[in-house]
């Protein structure tokens, strides 16, 4: 239950706290929920994982 309520309010803690005057800064819900997942999903391909080496053995 408390990675469910962790997923949505991420989100939208990140879109409350843009930077105002950033180039970068989305103020359309629905793009910035896709700026999002694109990003989010960028970040899970650069992380490191270590659960792959115990797999490996």
């Amino acid at each position: 239950m408390n990675l469910r309520i962790r997923q949505v309010t991420q989100p939208v803690w990140e879109y409350v706290n843009q930077p105002i005057f950033d180039r970068q800064s989305v103020w359309k819900p629905g793009q910035f929920w896709y700026v999002y997942k694109i990003n989010l999903l960028e970040r899970c391909w650069q992380k490191e994982s270590t659960s792959q080496s115990h797999f490996s053995q």
